[in-house]
């Protein structure tokens, strides 16, 4: 049942979306860097800026922060050895880097999680015990991948074309830091910043960020030479599919023996089916931004989504059949 969910309402979608910008670009002929630049100064700030001044996660879900910074790090390093291993240049070991450290938690991870425990077997007598607590943990996880995808993760997607000075200068020519500091000091200060006039059109602007998303990477895959059996982009998408989850688990096992109760039996479920979920879109949008190796980023990005739909699957079975 959870499978099927997942087909119909999460990559059915998805894949509608791009097949829309693959057959737009077929037709009309896009400029793909015409709607990166939309991406970058109009909708990922609106986005980053509604959804991190909204957000308000539970105090007792920031032990969790432990385990995605410890799956980042690792994913680092172990992105750089397989880099060392194929010989890539700068800009692939860059992509390789982010598309192993950085998921599609928002697009992806919040409408799962609601799915998940709103069902079997994570309903108790018709009721979700378990759902407060774990969206409260993938909020957490969901602003930490916002902020670190939009600044280490921009800035590793630079540093494959350009000096670190020339990367540094392109980041902070970008608005989404901006907005972040922004949405950061509103919530500090208590400030209401649904009454200014722009908010309407923030709101509007951060929802268009999965279909314009989406259709961008159609239409790069459209110009594209599409590489089905490319060794590289199926090695990258088996690490990060079923060796990142395995990660996860003996990080929530190796914190657990160490510090007992760093994970609990809910936020160590969410944090499995976090490590599971495909490459953030984000990675082939700053790839096309820098034009940083966009073909070999969209491929990965497209080719761990079709396969989360199996891979995700069995990991969230497996959570709850060790966790729940």
């Amino acid at each position: 049942m959870v499978f099927w969910f997942i087909v119909e309402h999460t990559m059915l979608p998805i894949f509608f979306l791009v097949l829309l910008g693959f057959f737009l670009d077929k037709k009309f002929g896009m400029n793909v860097k015409t709607l990166s630049k939309l991406m970058f100064y109009l909708i990922i700030p609106s986005f980053v800026f509604v959804n991190v001044y909204k957000m308000h996660p539970d105090a007792s879900s920031i032990r969790v922060i432990f385990g995605i910074a410890s799956i980042m790090v690792s994913s680092f390093f172990i992105g750089t050895f397989i880099s060392w291993v194929r010989h890539y240049d700068m800009g692939r070991l860059q992509v390789c880097r982010n598309s192993l450290m950085f998921n599609n938690s928002g697009n992806l991870g919040v409408a799962l999680i609601l799915l998940v425990f709103s069902h079997e077997p994570f309903m108790v007598n018709g009721q979700t015990p378990y759902l407060a607590e774990a969206t409260s943990v993938q909020l957490l996880i969901y602003i930490f991948q916002n902020i670190t995808v939009n600044t280490i993760g921009m800035y590793q997607a630079g540093r494959g074309k350009l000096s670190t000075r020339k990367t540094l200068g392109a980041v902070f020519s970008m608005p989404v830091l901006y907005m972040l500091g922004a949405a950061l000091l509103g919530r500090f200060l208590h400030y209401d910043a649904s009454k200014m006039f722009l908010w309407p059109i923030m709101e509007m602007s951060a929802s268009a960020l999965l279909p314009v998303a989406m259709i961008s990477i159609g239409a790069q895959l459209s110009q594209t030479k599409i590489q089905w059996l490319d060794k590289d982009i199926w090695l990258v998408s088996m690490v990060k599919l079923i060796g990142l989850p395995i990660l996860g688990l003996i990080i929530i096992y190796a914190a657990n023996y160490f510090r007992p109760g760093t994970f609990t039996a809910v936020s160590s479920t969410v944090f499995l089916i976090y490590c599971a979920i495909p490459t953030a879109v984000n990675v082939a949008l700053f790839s096309i931004e820098f034009d940083n190796h966009p073909d070999f980023a969209t491929q990965i990005v497209m080719n761990t989504t079709a396969l989360s739909a199996v891979t995700l699957t069995f990991f969230i079975f497996l959570g709850s059949v060790l966790f729940m």
